[in-house]
């Protein structure tokens, strides 16, 4: 444990004294003590209020919002869970920006204590509302560096059938499903198939699921996008005949499709347990 984080437990445990919830079903690690998405940098602050779109009013008048977190109207009860938990309580936010967003509030990760006893573990709150199934993990830019944590804590809540998850509207739809019913959905969509082809462009590479473009979804790099997929280990090209999970909005215009631009928004399969 480094000095800093061993300071910052310290220091919640002096400050905090209501009561939190029992530990969630789905246990939830303690939080990383290092990293991008980790307690190391974060900083104690105080919860006033839950606000009815899941973002964290403090008590210094900053609003913080959870980066990689998505509430679909189906399922979860994140409103309720954060309120419950979090309101008026001490915590510590990891800030992902300097400066707040357009709409005056500023991309975090927080942690929290996982119980009410002094030596409660604190842990992510991302991380523990996406294992319980209480959201999704939207691949925003902000939240790049939680994508690895969070991705594996919705995981576990995706193969249980958990919370949202027991929704059809939520969970992953096939890719052999076809264009009329992919295009008709709303919001971020999770694709998963086993890409057969790759196209070319000039400022772009399709990943195709299907022979016909008009007649099942394709995946979109734009060219200038391809170093930062290679540098994470993903070679667009060679992806063929590979299972993959992408997420994303479904775009319509030449078919329909989903682009990608960050390594985030598409999961390789194969040999992975999924």
């Amino acid at each position: 444990m480094t000095l800093a984080t061993s300071c910052l437990r310290r220091l919640f445990l002096v400050c905090a004294c209501a009561p939190v919830l029992p530990a969630p079903a789905a246990a939830i690690a303690p939080a990383a003590e290092t990293g991008a998405c980790a307690l190391e940098s974060a900083a104690p602050a105080t919860v006033a209020v839950i606000e009815e779109n899941g973002e964290l009013l403090l008590d210094d008048g900053r609003r913080a919002v959870l980066t990689g977190l998505e509430f679909p109207s189906a399922g979860g009860g994140a409103q309720k869970r954060l309120a419950d938990w979090l309101a008026g309580r001490d915590v510590f936010i990891r800030a992902f920006s300097s400066a707040p967003d357009r709409w005056g509030r500023t991309p975090s990760a927080v942690f929290a204590a996982d119980g009410a006893d002094a030596a409660a573990p604190l842990v992510s709150v991302g991380a523990a509302l996406l294992a319980e199934g209480r959201a999704r993990f939207p691949p925003d830019p902000p939240a790049t560096p939680c994508a690895v944590d969070y991705l594996a804590a919705e995981s576990a809540a995706r193969e249980a059938g958990r919370g949202l998850w027991a929704d059809s509207a939520a969970r992953p739809v096939a890719a052999g499903e076809g264009a009329a019913s992919l295009t008709q959905r709303k919001g971020m969509t999770i694709v998963e198939g086993k890409i057969s082809s790759v196209g070319e462009s000039r400022g772009a590479l399709y990943l195709n699921f299907g022979k016909k473009r008009a007649d099942s979804v394709s995946i979109v790099v734009l060219r200038r996008n391809l170093a930062m997929l290679q540098a994470s280990g993903i070679a667009a090209a060679g992806l063929v005949g590979r299972k993959v999970r992408v997420r994303g909005l479904i775009e319509t215009g030449f078919g329909p499709r989903i682009e990608i631009s960050t390594p985030a928004e598409i999961e390789i399969l194969d040999g992975f347990g999924h």
